[in-house]
């Protein structure tokens, strides 16, 4: 009895952490952020996993890579004078991120984004 019981056990805590182990598959995420105005690369933009205490910050070239696994599901993008953008994972392996300086409005039409520095009327003939 006390032999199968063991057997049991090794067999339940066998099943259930390869299952554990199977689930955190690790995978790196790159990308590039910049600026929506002038489209250069932004350096020292802090990227963080929401809800965990991973982070990294954008390089000179406005460069990053962080390592997340498949339960984490939002980047979030943070720069002083910049508005802060949460971006959802969605398995691909490159996200390039552009950041909108605070103070601006972006209107998007057609998939395209319009950036008017008050938040006054947009009027753009489209064909």
């Amino acid at each position: 009895m006390k032999r199968t019981f063991s057997i049991l056990t090794f067999l339940l805590i066998s099943l259930f952490g390869s299952n554990a182990m199977a689930q955190s598959k690790v995978f790196t995420i790159s990308g590039k952020v910049i600026s929506s105005e002038e489209s250069f690369a932004l350096e020292g933009v802090s990227i963080v996993i929401k809800g965990t205490n991973k982070y990294t910050g954008t390089q000179a070239d406005g460069t990053f890579s962080i390592d997340v696994s498949d339960e984490n599901k939002i980047l979030i993008f943070e720069l002083k004078e910049y508005e802060t953008q949460e971006i959802s994972i969605t398995g691909k392996k490159e996200y390039n991120v552009v950041l909108i300086r605070k103070g601006n409005s972006a209107r998007l039409i057609n998939n395209h984004q319009y950036y008017v520095p008050d938040a006054t009327t947009l009027s753009i003939a489209l064909n």
